[in-house]
């Protein structure tokens, strides 16, 4: 693990400061669709959404920078289909800690981090692998 890490530290930062931006974006809309409708599926779905877009523009030209292994067309779809994972990830675990603590915020946060394990490892494996 540790070796891991220091071999991909500066991709591990630059998806970190990505995935914070993605999931800042994330939130905003998960939030404000969640104020408005009080309908936690379709917050987080749409919420999702947006940062799944902001991460891909930002992964393919800065934190895997040049390494993708596919034409950017397949490169947005299997993109999409890991994230689509995670966002199943996500909202299963959003569905399971709101039910247990009625807290969307603690429960969009473990959402996410489960998510984020789940993005970068098959990111890096299968569309940017070198």
């Amino acid at each position: 693990m540790r070796r891991f890490i220091n071999n991909y530290k500066i991709q591990i930062f630059r998806f970190l400061i990505v995935g914070v931006f993605s999931s800042v974006l994330n939130f905003l809309v998960y939030k404000s669709i969640y104020i408005f409708t009080a309908n936690i599926n379709l917050s987080s779905v749409l919420g999702y959404c947006t940062g799944l877009l902001n991460s891909f523009l930002w992964s393919s030209k800065w934190v895997f920078s040049n390494n993708r292994c596919m034409r950017l067309d397949k490169a947005f779809i299997v993109f999409v289909l890991i994230y689509a994972l995670g966002g199943i990830e996500m909202t299963i675990t959003i569905n399971v800690l709101y039910k247990l603590s009625a807290n969307h915020i603690i429960a969009w946060l473990c959402g996410a981090c489960v998510a984020a394990i789940n993005n970068f490892l098959f990111s890096k494996y299968l569309i940017f692998k070198n």
